[in-house]
């Protein structure tokens, strides 16, 4: 009688601490919103300045360059890092004449997977890693730290924060740096249609380029351009909600450039495709000048958070 009492005696801290545990489980249970807006708060303007230091640091990313596979494996390798141990190099076969000499060569487009709960559909975070400077020779020189450096920073960082938050989404996430953009789409063109080939169910494209500059940080309020095609104007409508609520950005849709990044060969493919872009266009835009010290990180790390903030609430 005295062992029973003794052993009822000893269980009792650890069913106490249970009892207490389910109790702060329940006070601390969060709604939807208050959910995605605990995950795109974890966006660091920090962390985007470094990706595209670190990229503007590899000298050029230009497509036909010596350096194109390293460039991918150092991005494929960021991606390990964060606790994607399946990312891969996708490759494709380029024939291109770039002033007037003909290069035929491999291209290499990054892909890293997220699995989701079910098993229906795919969301698709990409952003094109290939850079060109017109005043320069790009084989050597073509920094591209906001075209497109920024675009590749939201991705990683995205990446980064879904790993560190142990968030499984709804759906399976691919995120996808793209090559040789600058020649024509290319890496994305390979893609999109490697998809469609495959009967693959795309719920949503999200793709960022040039999302770091801004002319007059001190004007109010600022601006992102969420491009958007005639068939995602639900989409765009939905990331326009989301955007004041866990941002400090204003939405707006200019659609002039719709064709012009790797969003499109996915709507040409049939897929929902929403393309995030800044609202000014910089001198430095294809120049040897496209450098860190002409971006604003603050105002990158909100268009982040903004498109987060969508890619969060359809996959919660």
């Amino acid at each position: 009688m005295q062992t029973k009492s003794k052993k009822y005696i000893c269980l009792l801290p650890a069913f106490l601490m249970l009892v207490v545990f389910t109790a702060c489980q329940k006070e601390f249970t969060l709604t939807k919103e208050e959910y995605v807006q605990h995950i795109v708060e974890q966006v660091r303007t920090d962390s985007l300045e470094s990706y595209v230091r670190w990229m503007e640091g590899m000298g050029t990313r230009f497509a036909l360059a010596d350096n194109r596979r390293e460039v991918a494996v150092r991005i494929r390798n960021r991606f390990i890092a964060f606790g994607y141990p399946s990312a891969r190099l996708d490759s494709f076969y380029l024939t291109r004449t770039f002033r007037e000499i003909t290069y035929s060569l491999w291209q290499y487009n990054v892909v890293a997977s997220l699995e989701g709960r079910e098993h229906d559909s795919f969301i698709i975070v990409g952003a094109h890693y290939d850079s060109y400077a017109a005043d320069s020779d790009p084989l050597t020189l073509a920094p591209g730290a906001n075209d497109n450096a920024s675009g590749v920073a939201a991705v990683l960082e995205i990446a980064r924060i879904i790993r560190k938050e142990r968030f499984r989404p709804e759906h399976t996430i691919r995120f996808v740096a793209f090559a040789a953009e600058e020649l024509g789409l290319h890496g994305s063109l390979y893609q999109a249609g490697k998809e469609a080939a495959a009967g693959n169910k795309i719920a949503m494209m999200i793709n960022y380029d040039m999302i770091s500059y801004i002319a007059d940080p001190s004007s109010t309020p600022w601006l992102v351009n969420i491009i958007h095609y005639d068939n995602s104007l639900a989409l765009r409508n939905e990331a326009a909600e989301l955007c004041p609520v866990n941002s400090t950005l204003t939405p707006y849709s200019d659609n002039t450039s719709m064709n012009r990044s790797d969003s499109y060969p996915y709507y040409m493919s049939g897929f929902k495709a929403l393309f995030f872009h800044q609202s000014d266009i910089e001198t430095t835009y294809h120049t040897s000048g496209d450098r860190v010290s002409a971006g604003n990180f603050d105002y990158c790390s909100e268009i982040v958070k903004a498109s987060f903030a969508l890619i969060v609430d359809k996959n919660y």
